[in-house]
């Protein structure tokens, strides 16, 4: 089945990555610290994105077809609140209003809600990047199935926006310091404006490992740098998460084989 065209988008991604930083935001003032970072990460849904339990007790999910935050506490709906209408920083403002009004006192950091412009959602659009994804997710835990060793879950990252995991191939497993390679699916980066499958490798004597690619990718080699395989030439491909799966393990038995030399 042919994915999304993701035609027209830019507004709309633009206004899901502010709300997800909210959330984000929102997860790490109510979480405690997990290692590799894991307590700035988000859930994907079938219909959205979510905090997971925090520690209030409560799980904060957004769901792109309503365009709908929604605080609960077991099978309890404590609030909704509808993101049409506000700005980054009005939505976060009304979000701890609710909150407070239903006695949890939160004071997220505030680095990355920045935003005083109201959010240019098109709610088909909004629908159509959930099912691209969940696809995404669909493909990469098939990929990462196939895996052996630690890795870190496949997660959202409200930062960039992108869903990945990281691969260790050693029983060192710090992402600030040790090999590692990342795997992940990503709306868009500094001069790569569509969104992208990508794969880079990392340890600190050597930086990313070049190595040849299987079609579609490509090697990036200005900005971001790593393997690149571009959601728009994959969309059609009937059996994209067969082609995706063996693209990537490729890739990752030349990589992980240099990184544990």
């Amino acid at each position: 089945m042919s994915l999304p065209a993701l035609a027209n988008w830019d507004e709309t991604r633009d206004a899901l990555h502010q709300i997800a930083l909210v959330i984000g935001a929102i997860r790490v003032a109510c979480s405690d610290p997990l290692p590799n970072d894991l307590h700035f990460s988000l859930d994907l849904r079938a219909d959205g994105i979510s905090t997971t339990r925090m520690r209030c007790g409560g799980v904060l999910d957004f769901d792109l077809a309503s365009l709908q935050l929604n605080f609960t506490r077991g099978d309890r709906v404590v609030f909704r609140l509808d993101a049409a209408g506000h700005s980054q920083k009005s939505l976060m403002r009304r979000l701890l209003a609710c909150f407070g009004d239903c006695g949890y006192g939160i004071r997220p950091s505030m680095k990355h809600i920045t935003s005083e412009t109201e959010f240019a959602i098109d709610g088909a659009v909004a629908e159509s990047y959930a099912l691209a994804l969940n696809a995404a997710y669909t493909d990469l835990a098939r990929f990462r199935a196939k895996l052996r060793g630690f890795m870190t879950p496949l997660a959202l990252w409200p930062h960039h926006f992108d869903l990945a995991f990281i691969w260790f191939p050693t029983d060192k497993t710090d992402e600030q310091s040790d090999p590692q390679i990342a795997y992940g699916f990503a709306p868009c980066s500094p001069g790569l404006e569509r969104p992208y499958y990508y794969a880079y490798a990392w340890s600190e004597p050597t930086g990313y490992l070049d190595f040849p690619l299987d079609a579609p990718a490509q090697a990036i080699r200005e900005g971001y740098v790593g393997l690149y395989a571009s959601y728009d030439a994959l969309r059609h491909v009937s059996q994209r998460g067969a082609l995706l799966e063996k693209m990537l393990l490729n890739y990752h038995h030349s990589a992980s084989a240099k990184l544990r030399a």
